[in-house]
This record gives C-alpha cells, structure tokens and sequence, in this order.
C-alpha cells in the first residue's frame, strides 16, 4: 500500500514540475515578473477595502 502512495506523489509531484517548467518557458520575461509581484503590490492595486 505504501509503495501505491509514494508512486502517486513521484508522479503528481513530476507533474507539477514539468507543468511549472512549460509555463515558465512559454510566458515572456515581463509576464513572468508580473506575476511574481503581484503577492507584494497587492495592497496598492486592491486599496484599502477593510477601513
């Protein structure tokens, strides 16, 4: 049974890395650095909603 969970999470954990690895591929530089900022600007483009 345990070989049947470490199988499946080799292979979910190898598909998330091929589909990491063709995103970052197909997506230009400015895109990719876009969407990496996004966590640390997120106050300025959602204002202050809370006050």
């Amino acid at each position: 049974m345990w070989q049947f969970v470490l199988i499946g999470d080799m292979v979910a954990m190898g598909f998330l890395i091929a589909l990491i690895m063709w995103m970052s591929m197909s997506q230009s530089k400015q895109a990719q650095d876009d969407c990496m900022n996004i966590p640390l600007f997120d106050e300025e483009v959602a204002g202050d909603k809370h006050g």
